[in-house]
């Protein structure tokens, strides 16, 4: 007996929906999830109206880095949070080893 294609591809389906039902119920547990990964010489940046993310698909070189610098780039420790409130984008630096939920709990 064949199993067809239709058969295949619904089965195909239902099990990427199940996947995908697991992985939110993981997430939800979470208090916090990654949202990227950022290796040496790649950039993220936050969009113009502050409600995306965007990373860039080339390196930053060296000469790149320094003529960003005289243009007052300065480092970010780890750790630093950043988020909108208002319609406005804040960052905190230096949370002193917190956790993101720990930073909000102690205000």
């Amino acid at each position: 007996m064949a199993i067809s294609k239709r058969t295949v591809l619904t089965a195909g389906a239902g099990f990427v929906v199940g996947l995908s039902g697991i992985a939110v119920a993981q997430a939800q547990g979470k208090k916090s999830s990654e949202v990227a990964t950022m290796g040496e010489g790649e950039a993220v940046m936050i969009g113009p109206k502050g409600e995306r993310i965007h990373k860039s698909n080339t390196k930053i070189t060296a000469a790149q880095h320094e003529a960003a610098m005289k243009k007052g780039a300065r480092e970010i420790k780890p750790g630093a949070v950043v988020y909108k409130q208002g319609g406005k984008l804040y960052m905190i630096e230096e949370p002193h080893n917190q956790t993101f939920h720990d930073v909000f709990e102690n205000f």
